[in-house]
């Protein structure tokens, strides 16, 4: 592999990864807000409930 395409792949990952930190950062305070969370789902708009969302995360 090249050094660009090295860096490119090590910058996707550090991306992918804070996007996953930023998710659960997310999901838990709107668990904690009691709030809800709408997501998109096969095309469509999905509201989840924060009780809906303690059964995932836990």
């Amino acid at each position: 592999m090249s050094k660009k395409k090295i860096k490119e792949s090590d910058f996707a990952f550090k991306v992918i990864k804070g996007l996953e930190i930023v998710s659960k950062k997310l999901i838990q305070t709107k668990i904690e807000r009691n709030q809800s969370v709408i997501v998109m789902q096969n095309g469509k708009i999905v509201q989840l409930n924060a009780a809906d969302l303690k059964k995932i995360v836990n």
